[in-house]
């Protein structure tokens, strides 16, 4: 493990009332995630839920997305939103041994403007955690404020073990947390639960450094404690 990653995680474990506890629940290779828990945010803290979606191929080549299913888990990691969506195009390809999703699944599925809506809902006021988080609110067609996206795709200290490089979700479960998960078809509310594992392990660092990075002095401008009144 990089050494400075290793710090990271190190100094979570012993910041942490529940570490001990949180990692005796996390489960062995193979497992699921099903039965995972994670640390619970303090009262004083904003609400917390992580988001993953599932798509399916559109257009003659099947490159386009649209979405499929969307999965929504709150801070304990429970499953609050799972819900397959009603094609509004042709579907192409299924990408059934990656998605997981058939024909029969999404065929009576809900209407996307209804899911849109739900939850669009579901995310105001809260801090939205998920990996590659862009991919799911553009096939959502919604937005996020920016300051309440927590993205594992692109947390400094997780790039760290892909050499700056955009790590996956698979990888950064199996190294930090243990576990396996993506072995064949995906699951939209475990990947879900898996992101929200990550960002709970990295939490108290990542936030103390949001915290320092919206502290500085914009535009090269000084603090205005050191400057100088003009005559």
């Amino acid at each position: 493990m990089n050494k400075n990653v290793a710090s990271t995680v190190h100094k979570n474990a012993n910041g942490a009332n529940n570490w001990i506890k949180f990692m005796n629940a996390l489960p062995p290779p193979t497992s699921n995630l099903n039965n995972a828990v994670v640390q619970k945010p303090e009262k004083k803290d904003i609400e917390v839920v992580a988001i993953d979606c599932e798509m399916v191929g559109i257009h003659p080549d099947g490159q386009g997305n649209m979405l499929a299913r969307v999965s929504i888990v709150n801070s304990k990691g429970e499953t609050i939103y799972d819900k397959f969506v009603k094609p509004t195009e042709q579907v192409t390809d299924y990408r059934t041994p990656v998605s997981g999703i058939r024909p029969e699944d999404i065929e009576h599925g809900e209407v996307f403007i209804k899911v849109k809506k739900e939850v669009t809902q579901i995310l105001r006021n809260k801090l939205l955690v998920g990996h590659a988080l862009e991919h799911d609110l553009r096939v959502l067609r919604i937005s996020h404020p920016k300051h309440m996206i927590r993205d594992t795709s692109t947390y400094w200290q997780f790039k760290q073990l892909t050499e700056g490089r955009t790590p996956g979700l698979k990888r950064l479960t199996l190294h930090f947390l243990g576990a396996s998960i993506q072995e064949g078809e995906h699951s939209s509310v475990q990947d879900a639960k898996a992101a929200l594992q990550l960002y709970m392990l990295a939490r108290k660092d990542w936030e103390l450094l949001l915290k320092k990075r919206r502290s500085r002095p914009r535009n090269g401008n000084k603090p205005h404690g050191s400057q100088r009144k003009h005559k």
